[in-house]
């Protein structure tokens, strides 16, 4: 007769995963039955930035209290130290209609530790820092705007450039300016966005009165790889905004160029 296993899918360890989209998550390391080191990957091409993370789990027992400790956290204090929780998602709980949610407890310092309680056997569940909007979503996001004759009368969309790895840096102008008609926009999730393509009398105003430009995703790179701060050329381009190196920081340089290409319009 065949030998059976007499071991239970969930008696296993943990299973982690993070090369998917925006992932983030270096190495887990078991150091008892229901407790796990974690250590982050830094930002692509620098030895820091370590505070983001987003990753998988599975093969967990529901109902059993695991302990999580990110050893490599880069700030001493943050929105953890002020009653901020990780984010945990279940595949088996959004068939439920339940969506991401902050259902643990956490303790930070130079580390970020929680426990929490899986709320199925076997499911698969992902862990992030903050509700995860990838490249992809944007991208989605936008063909979404580009199909909806509602506000393509107020809503233009064309590639400001590209990043250092290819992907393209979209710009939104919005405005109402020149003779648009008022058109009654679809129902779309809420945002800064979404309100501008709103049929709001404020949205309205807002259109008729201004030029709204808007660039939703600066750093495609580095959302793709899952970074902190820094794009492909491992530099934070909130230090680098005022950069004359083109090739280095095209992102920027085309936002600020952008910028003022239309202020000396108005001047």
């Amino acid at each position: 007769p065949h030998a059976t296993s007499s071991i239970n899918q969930t008696d296993l360890p943990l299973e982690f995963e993070s090369r998917f989209e925006s992932g983030n998550l270096q190495k887990a390391v078991q150091v008892s039955d229901y407790e796990y080191e974690l250590t982050l990957r830094t930002d692509m091409y620098t030895r820091k930035h370590t505070q983001w993370f987003y990753f998988r789990v599975r093969n967990m027992k529901a109902g059993v209290t695991y302990r999580f400790s990110i050893i490599n956290l880069m700030k001493s204090s943050s929105l953890y130290s002020h009653g901020m929780r990780p984010l945990l998602y279940s595949e088996r709980a959004a068939d439920k209609g339940v969506s991401m949610d902050r259902n643990s407890d956490a303790i930070a310092a130079f580390s970020l530790t929680w426990t929490l309680q899986f709320p199925y056997d076997s499911d698969t569940c992902y862990l992030a820092h903050c509700y995860p909007y990838t490249y992809s979503h944007l991208q989605r996001y936008l063909r979404n705007i580009s199909s909806n004759s509602a506000v393509a009368s107020y809503c233009t969309l064309r590639v400001l450039c590209h990043s250092l790895a290819g992907n393209a840096v979209y710009v939104v102008t919005i405005t109402s300016r020149g003779g648009g008609r008022r058109a009654r926009a679809a129902k779309r999730p809420s945002g800064s966005l979404d309100f501008l393509f709103g049929d709001s009398e404020d949205a309205q105003l807002l259109r008729d009165t201004f030029v709204f430009k808007v660039v939703p995703m600066l750093n495609p790179d580095g959302v793709i790889v899952g970074n902190y701060r820094c794009s492909l050329a491992g530099r934070d381009l909130n230090r680098n905004y005022k950069t004359s190196l083109r090739d280095s920081f095209p992102c920027v340089w085309h936002t600020r160029n952008m910028v003022e290409r239309y202020e000396s319009t108005r001047a």
